[in-house]
C-alpha cells in the first residue's frame, strides 16, 4: 500500500506534456505548494523567491530561512528549501536559493513483497541565484535556477528563468505576480506556471491590549499541466510578532476538484522567527507539513 500511494503521489504530480526549459518532474514541488497559507506571490521570506523572485527585495536582507516539508510515511515525500538574501543598497538586493524534494521508500518487487533490486529514485533538486530592485512601491526580481530531476532510470536537467513583481499601490494593499519554474521568453511556454496574489491588512481595535491587524488574501496559480488552483486565506497578526493563519485551497486531482483546509502559526522574537503549517495535501493525497526557521528580514 505504501509503494502504491507513493507512486501515485509521484505520477499524479507530473506535468503532462511539459516542454520548454523546466525539468519534467519539477511539478513534484506542488507538495510544498500545498502548505502555503499565504499566496505564493506575496511571500517575504528569502525562500519565497522560489515562487516570486521579487521576494529577494521584500525580505529586506540580510536574511536567511530554511523550510522543511514532510508528509506521513504512507506517502513519504520530504523536501528542504533554503534561501538567503542581502541588500547591497537601498534599491538592489541579491540572494541564493537551493532545494531538494524526494519520494522515499520506493522499491522494486516481482512475485513477492521482498525487495528485488536497488531502490527507485524519485527526486527534484535545484540551486540558483536571485536579484531584485526596489523602485518606490514596486519591487522587481529575477531568478535563475539550475535543475536536476530523476524518476527511476530517467534523468533530466534544465534551467529556469523567472520574473516576479510586488506592488503596493496603497498602504496595507499589496499585489504580486510571477512566473514559476518556466522560461518567460520561450515560444511554447508549456512548462511555465504563473502565480498571482492580492492581500489587504485592516487594523482592528487592540485585542487584550495588543495592536492587531486582520489580513485578507487571495492567491491564484495557473499551470499549463492542469486546472488553476485558488487560495483564500485570513490571518491575525498581533504586534507583528504572532501570526495565526487559516485558509482553503482548491486543487484538482483524479479528475475532480476539492477545497482543502490550511492552517498556519508563526512567531517572531527579535531577529528570529519560526513557523509551522499544515495542509491536506495536493489532490487530497495526504497531509503535508511545513516548518520554517528564519533569521532577519521582513515578516
Amino acid at each position: 500500500m505504501r509503494l502504491q500511494t507513493a507512486l501515485v503521489c509521484a505520477l499524479v504530480l507530473l506535468p503532462a506534456g511539459a516542454q520548454a526549459q523546466a525539468p519534467a518532474w519539477a511539478d513534484l514541488w506542488r507538495v510544498a505548494d500545498g502548505t502555503l497559507v499565504r499566496p505564493a506571490a506575496l511571500g517575504t521570506e528569502p525562500t519565497a523567491a522560489f515562487w516570486n523572485p521579487a521576494a529577494v527585495v521584500a525580505s529586506r536582507g540580510p536574511a536567511f530561512a530554511a523550510e522543511i516539508f514532510q508528509t506521513p510515511d504512507i506517502v513519504n515525500v520530504s523536501a528542504v528549501l533554503l534561501g538567503a538574501s542581502y541588500a547591497l543598497d537601498r534599491h538592489l538586493s541579491v540572494g541564493v536559493l537551493a532545494g531538494r524534494l524526494s519520494v522515499g521508500d520506493l522499491v522494486r518487487t516481482t512475485t513477492s513483497p521482498a525487495k528485488d533490486a536497488a531502490d527507485i529514485q524519485v527526486y527534484s533538486q535545484f540551486a540558483g541565484t536571485a536579484i531584485g530592485v526596489d523602485i518606490g512601491p514596486l519591487e522587481l526580481g529575477v531568478t535563475t535556477l539550475l535543475h536536476d530531476a530523476r524518476l527511476d532510470a530517467d534523468a533530466v536537467g534544465g534551467v529556469t528563468l523567472d520574473l516576479g513583481a510586488r506592488f503596493e499601490p496603497l498602504p496595507r494593499l499589496v499585489l504580486g505576480a510571477a512566473t514559476h519554474l518556466g522560461d518567460p521568453v520561450a515560444t511554447d511556454g508549456d512548462a511555465s506556471q504563473f502565480v498571482a496574489g492580492v492581500g489587504y491588512a485592516i487594523p482592528v481595535a487592540p485585542l487584550f491590549g495588543l495592536g492587531a491587524d486582520v489580513l485578507f488574501r487571495y492567491g491564484l496559480t495557473v499551470r499549463a499541466s492542469g486546472d488553476p488552483e485558488h487560495l483564500a486565506s485570513m490571518g491575525l497578526l498581533l504586534l507583528r510578532r504572532l501570526a495565526i493563519d487559516g485558509g482553503v485551497i482548491w486543487s484538482k486531482g483524479y479528475g475532480t476538484g476539492a477545497w482543502q483546509p490550511l492552517l498556519g502559526l508563526a512567531f517572531r522574537a527579535g531577529a528570529y522567527h519560526v513557523g509551522i503549517a499544515r495542509g491536506n495535501g495536493v489532490a487530497d493525497l495526504g497531509a503535508a507539513y511545513r516548518v520554517t526557521l528564519g533569521v532577519g528580514g521582513a515578516w
